[in-house]
């Protein structure tokens, strides 16, 4: 095969070395490139499409601010939620635990049936929701893979006599992203990592110290004891147990949840109206080295807490108790006693009180705080910062449809090896709502796409821009200079082969990205 820089070329130096990154990338996998997996936040609560007043919603962190949106879907995801993206932030799948469906909200194929069981039969065919909660389902992409992503997810039996919510199996299910035409397949699903009393909840996951592989973790229901799944290119090929700490109360499992800190090194899991259990972390040999707690005053007895999340820089972490936020600084010398009460709720009702639910740390390196049953999520716009300065604005982030406390769970998917652990987020320059800027720049669709492409592209300086579609030998297929600062184009496809085929914005951004073609 001939080399790309050997061929005849039109471009300059800068052009041909990307030509040659486009040509590597293409027969390598995307293992450090964007890691955008977690860019678009799918949520929502019941939907039907003549009630446009509930429904299905789409965050879009590839735009600043985000883009928000009603999107009319079949599965409800209030409460189970997970997404992934691929590596440039394009979303591919989600779940409710029902259900996989692609971003056209088709299921895919093979990709009904999950968690098959009597709580399935009760739930899945007529509600379209399963009611395993938070932190219940979570997506990892497979190593030195592109295409290959394992959905995590617990199946849950109810209980009588008193009732309760169990889980008794860990499932995972395979997806491949190349099948059908960049469309999607379940290849395998609802095969059982673990059989036991697993906790409701709390499943989580953290990059290992080659920066590459990954730790699942979950505990026992109402126990200390953990389990760590070594996640690698071959599937979970290790599983070790741990005992350590002290048990949380019983039956709280639903109110718990567990977040590491950005760098991995501590794994933090909330208590309702208890202590912060804190537990350092080997991300090397997958266990806990240390066990501590951080004492609340929750102030409003019997406040819960449900939800918290660490700033960026990983100093700060946020209890997030019902009517009250507080901060504390793990820097401190006495991390309980460092406590600031950031926030209390203003009395906002929407209908219901809009009360501080679940937490999550976005791309955009905000926090965002679910409510119940209402439009809105609280935002911590300024985490790194101590005391007020983090600025908490409440029911600031509004949906065109309640949201069902309905807020996705994601790793730190750009979490690099033990000394060069990366930055978990890139943050935005302004709190304030302003004009919307792409922050690829371009934007391609449909993707995958048949005989005609639109490329919209914003923010550019007006000189020097061109857009440029290789194949995989890294020839030059299309190309279009862009004059204005923004616009848009469209592109025939119509001679050219079905494939994989990388776009690239050279000039001030050097933007690239995949795009699938199929006639």
């Amino acid at each position: 095969m001939t080399r790309p820089v050997n061929r005849q070329s039109k471009f300059g130096t800068t052009d041909i070395i990307m030509r040659v990154l486009l040509f590597i990338l293409a027969h390598i996998p995307l293992v450090v490139f964007s890691q955008k997996h977690d860019y678009v936040w799918v949520s929502g609560d019941s939907n039907n499409p003549n009630d446009t007043t509930k429904g299905g919603l789409i965050i879009d962190f590839n735009y600043i601010p985000p883009h928000k949106y009603y999107n009319y879907r079949e599965l409800n995801l209030r409460g189970c939620n997970s997404s992934i993206c691929d590596t440039s932030g394009n979303l591919l799948f989600y779940t409710n635990g029902c259900a996989i469906a692609g971003v056209n909200d088709e299921i895919l194929e093979n990709g009904d049936g999950l968690n098959l069981g009597n709580v399935y039969d009760a739930k899945c065919p007529q509600e379209h929701y399963y009611t395993s909660g938070y932190q219940s389902v979570l997506v990892l992409p497979v190593p030195d893979s592109n295409d290959l992503y394992y959905l995590f997810h617990k199946k849950i039996i109810y209980t009588y006599n008193p009732f309760d919510i169990k889980v008794d199996k860990l499932f995972y299910s395979k997806v491949d992203m190349s099948q059908n035409n960049g469309k999607g397949k379940v290849m395998t699903k609802n095969v059982a990592i673990m059989s036991d009393n697993i906790a409701y909840g709390q499943l989580t996951a953290v990059k290992h110290a080659n920066g590459k592989d990954w730790w699942l973790v979950t505990p026992k229901d109402d126990s200390n004891t953990f389990y760590f799944f070594l996640f690698t290119k071959d599937g979970i090929v290790d599983t070790t147990e741990q005992t350590i700490g002290t048990a949380p109360p019983v039956n709280a499992s639903g109110g718990i949840q567990m977040v590491f800190s950005p760098d991995g090194s501590k794994l933090f899991r909330s208590i309702p109206s208890g202590p912060v259990m804190v537990y350092d972390f080997d991300r090397a040999n997958g266990l806990f080295t240390n066990f501590d707690t951080i004492h609340v005053d929750y102030k409003n007895w019997p406040s819960v807490a449900n939800g918290f999340a660490v700033s960026p820089n990983g100093r700060f972490i946020y209890v997030c108790a019902e009517l009250n936020i507080f901060q504390f600084d793990l820097w401190a010398p006495d991390i309980s006693a460092s406590e600031i009460t950031v926030a209390e709720w203003d009395g906002f009702k929407a209908p219901v009180a809009t009360i501080f639910g679940q937490s999550q740390l976005g791309p955009d390196c905000k926090i965002y705080v679910s409510t119940i049953d209402s439009r809105y999520y609280h935002v911590i716009n300024n985490p790194d910062e101590p005391g007020l300065a983090c600025d908490i604005a409440q029911h600031s982030f509004v949906f065109p449809t309640p949201t069902g406390a309905s807020i996705p769970s994601f790793p730190n998917y750009r979490l690099g090896p033990l000394g060069n652990p990366g930055v978990p987020c890139t943050a935005t320059v302004s709190v304030n709502p302003g004009p919307v800027v792409d922050l690829r720049q371009v934007r391609l669709f449909p993707n995958p796409a048949s005989n005609l492409i639109t490329v919209e592209y914003t923010g550019l300086d007006g000189s020097g821009n061109r857009f440029t579609l290789f194949n995989t030998f890294g020839q030059s297929v299309r190309e279009a200079s862009l004059l204005e600062v923004q616009g848009s184009l469209q592109l025939s496809l119509n001679l050219l082969p079905e494939g994989t085929y990388w776009y690239v914005l050279s000039g001030v951004s050097n933007t690239f990205g995949k795009i699938i073609i199929n006639h």
